[in-house]
């Protein structure tokens, strides 16, 4: 194993995650923040990569099979500022995480494959964000009553005072502002 050249990697971190963002069901598709380590293995015609990439979420639904570079990333909440003493860090409030993601591509074929992933996500600690009047975002572990009839009620005001042919119903809930 040996480390990845750095004038390809992007290319090959990209493509890594949109193949993981397809391959996905539920959530939000991932944005590339950055590469965070890079190796790949050779043997015969042969590659895999090894990636560590930091991803942002961003507002496209996994369901709309959008390329993650198409995707805008949420205004909703303002970006916020933690100075260090070494430099200024900025931080937003939508969900950024880390995936691990194992890619193979055979070099007669040219096309890569995923091999596995792993991504983890969590929202900017509240302690990092300097921001008193922002809504603070929580994740609906658990999805209660009370949440599913306030977005019903929203959807049936929607649907009867828009000039729709088809009634918009909920399916799930998944992220709730406080």
């Amino acid at each position: 194993i040996t480390p990845a050249d750095c004038n390809t990697i992007e290319t090959d971190a990209g493509v890594a995650l949109d193949l993981v963002n397809r391959h996905r069901r539920d959530g939000y598709v991932f944005g590339l923040f950055r590469v965070a380590d890079a190796h790949e293995l050779h043997f015969g015609n042969s590659t895999v990569l090894y990636l560590t990439l930091d991803v942002l979420e961003t507002e496209c639904s996994v369901l709309s099979r959008r390329h993650w570079e198409s995707c805008e990333y949420s205004d909703t909440y303002p970006m916020a500022r933690k100075i260090t003493s070494q430099s200024c860090i900025l931080f937003s409030s939508q969900d950024f995480g880390q995936c691990k993601i194992i890619t193979y591509t055979n070099h007669l074929l040219k096309q890569p494959q995923l091999y596995g992933f792993n991504c983890t996500l969590s929202p900017v600690p509240p302690d990092l964000v300097e921001c008193k009047d922002c809504p603070v975002k929580l994740e609906a572990l658990e999805v209660t009553e009370q949440h599913k009839d306030i977005a019903e009620k929203a959807l049936k005001k929607f649907n009867s005072e828009g000039n729709h042919t088809n009634n918009f119903a909920v399916d799930k809930v998944e992220r709730i502002l406080k």
